[in-house]
């Protein structure tokens, strides 16, 4: 059986493309005799990789009934030999086997020895030669429990002196991982002193990768793992200081982009967006403004202009997953538990806060404050259009004072807008004696809604449900490469379907169909008599394209069609609903700015300025933009408390 490396065979994962390839090396073995003393151990970890396709059900289609049949007969007596090979592994010759390992056995050997506890067998000094001469090892070692508590000790001194040591922990308590799902073990005998010790070392060293130092900086307390300030200052330090260099070296190859606003008279539209060499362009009508000047009006500007809201409500600033390219989905380090964005997100917010900022100048220059046109709307427009109650108060800064002072006063103020609006909902009116028996903040989550079933979420806990929307709105399937459309680039089927009328199933290739069928035995598509692909129902996939792409929907701003779809949907298992004030995307963008509880990466602005954290008073800029970061989510509160009463006196109206 001797064999170069390249003609192995390996078993990656039940879900790995390349099984057929592999499955037809194993066919030469499969149709041969195996000799019953084989002594070179790649043979015998290259029978047990054969055995792992047969235990996964996984078969070349060429193959018949009787080929598989015959073919896991031959596999049954693989078991024979590799659990004769491996039970004679010992210290006599385990270093001799495991140096003959070919590239790609590594993971196969180590579970085998747990497996047939070989471990037993096996001295600390040899996996702590191991250790020294293939340090990487290391990875498969902490893979198996059993193997991490025999060598607790070699483990914890190797890991408290080899420089790869701090990544390891960092993937244990920190980083997301989408493609190792391998859990790791670590030795009790590693300390939470050593621990910190070993990530403090990585940051002074020359082999610190730079892209792991925000994640140590903004890395949260574990039961087993804290970092303390001070190693947290010094991750925050080296990066500034990584990054400061990297543009001074003149080696930056990034792509830069920018937003910039305007306001011109005599614009021929309200609104006029262009992207010109990497900056978004952005108009608005100074006239229109000038013209509807009711406080109303001006304060709908951020969703008539600046479009901070949908046309279901629904914050639009928020970042979305399928707004990520592949590369930024793929590529870097980033926390398990930091807000993902982008550059759409980054350059939405920079749209936002540039819209905010240049337009409060602008309303200044024509004799008005947007912060008395939001306390106009709060406490007299709202009350007056719905039911909220006429006690409702909100206290703005006075004009001149500074930024800190100005955040000093509304970060509360913020905080009792949210009580007060929770108050009314569970009590239905406010009680202000009440409200000032908490003194804590309210969890964004925790502020109810008026209405049930408000909001509409994928059910991503079924994995059928997960495929569905793969297949229909993935920027990643094949089904959007037929003809005579493959030139288009459509982002997704479901976009094909969209703008195409006549898509030939005949022009698919066959290892399309399968998808294809997929679709058609989920009644989401059919073929018509001229065989063209059709939609068996655009109510539902309309549906799940809303909510695909904005990761929610709104149940009450649909038509009562689309409606009595929903809940058809919901009961076959595809949505489910939420009642909140705030959708779980939108309480996700607050939580990134308001704390670091949700979100490690987080900003942090009700901890920081409420609890005396905050940049030094001197810091003038930084204070200013974060008084401008509360007013736009102020703006957004109130948007949400406006759409929530809105949905609330139709439902009311519709019961009449």
């Amino acid at each position: 059986m001797n064999k170069p490396d390249r003609d192995r065979v390996v078993f990656h994962s039940v879900h790995d493309m390349s099984s057929g390839h592999y499955l037809s090396k194993a066919e030469r073995l499969l149709n041969s005799e195996i000799a019953n003393d084989l002594d070179d151990i790649n043979d015998i970890l290259e029978l047990y990789n054969i055995s792992l396709f047969f235990e996964n059900g996984i078969y070349l289609k060429s193959w018949s009934y009787t080929d598989i049949v015959a073919y896991k007969e031959k596999v049954n007596t693989f078991k024979i030999l590799i659990g004769k090979f491996i039970t004679n592994i010992d210290d006599s010759n385990f270093l001799s086997s495991f140096e003959n390992i070919v590239y790609g056995y590594y993971d196969s050997f180590w579970l085998l020895i747990n497996n047939y506890q070989q471990y037993k067998k096996i001295s600390p000094s040899k996996i702590e030669e191991v250790l020294k001469k293939t340090p990487h090892q290391v990875g498969h070692l902490l893979s198996h429990k059993n193997l991490v508590d025999k060598y607790k000790l070699v483990l914890c001194e190797f890991l408290k002196s080899d420089q790869q040591s701090a990544e390891i922990l960092l993937s244990i308590y920190e980083v997301e991982n989408s493609f190792n799902k391998t859990k790791l073990y670590l030795p009790s005998c590693l300390t939470i002193q050593d621990k910190e010790s070993i990530i403090a070392s990585y940051i002074d060293s020359e082999h610190c990768n730079s892209n792991y130092l925000p994640i140590i900086q903004n890395a949260k307390k574990h039961s087993g793992f804290r970092i303390s300030d001070k190693t947290k200052l010094a991750a925050k330090r080296k990066y500034q200081q990584s990054v400061k260099e990297f543009f001074d070296s003149g080696s930056s190859s990034s792509f830069k982009y920018g937003v910039a606003i305007s306001y011109p008279e005599n614009a021929s539209k309200i609104k006029h967006a262009w992207i010109e060499q990497g900056t978004v362009h952005h108009e608005f009508s100074l006239d229109y403004i000038k013209e509807n000047n009711h406080p109303y009006i001006l304060y709908r500007n951020f969703e008539t202009l600046f479009e901070y809201v949908d046309e279901q409500n629904i914050v639009a600033l928020t970042s979305k997953e399928n707004q990520l390219g592949i590369l930024e989905r793929t590529l870097g380090v980033r926390s398990k538990t930091e807000y993902v964005f982008g550059v759409a997100f980054t350059q939405l917010e920079m749209a936002s806060m540039g819209q905010i900022y240049t337009y409060s100048n602008v309303l200044k220059g024509l004799g008005y404050s947007l912060e008395d046109i939001l306390k106009t709307v709060f406490t007299n427009t709202l009350p007056e259009l719905f039911d909220l109650p006429s006690n409702v108060n909100f206290t703005i800064p006075t004009q001149n004072a500074s930024a800190l002072e100005k955040i000093r006063t509304i970060a509360p103020e913020f905080e009792s807008i949210l009580k007060q609006y929770k108050l009314f909902v569970e009590n239905g009116h406010i009680d202000f004696e009440l409200l000032q028996m908490s003194s804590g903040p309210t969890a964004i989550k925790d502020i109810p809604s008026l209405n049930s079933n408000k909001y509409i979420y994928i059910n991503k806990d079924d994995k059928e449900v997960n495929f569905l929307t793969f297949l229909l709105f993935s920027d990643q399937t094949l089904l959007t490469y037929v003809d005579p459309f493959k030139d288009k680039k459509y982002k997704n089927f479901v976009d094909l379907l969209v703008n195409e009328e006549e898509i030939n199933f005949g022009n698919y290739e066959e290892h399309q169909h399968e998808h294809l069928n997929y679709l058609i035995d989920s009644n989401y598509i059919s073929v018509d008599e001229n065989n063209c692909v059709q939609v068996t129902n655009w109510n539902r996939i309309l549906i799940l394209r809303d909510v695909f792409e904005n990761e929610v929907a709104s149940l009450h701003h649909y038509s009562a069609d689309i409606q009595d779809e929903v809940l058809h949907m919901s009961n076959d298992g595809v949505v489910f609903f939420g009642s909140s004030l705030f959708a779980i995307p939108e309480q996700n963008y607050f939580n990134y700015y308001l704390n670091k509880s949700e979100f490690t990466n987080g900003h942090d602005l009700r901890n920081s300025y409420l609890h005396g954290t905050q940049a030094n008073p001197t810091e003038i800029h930084l204070h200013e933009n974060s008084y401008l970061l509360y007013l736009k989510l102020l703006i957004l509160v109130i948007f949400k408390i406006e759409d929530d009463l809105f949905i609330y006196k139709k439902l009311k109206a519709d019961e009449e």
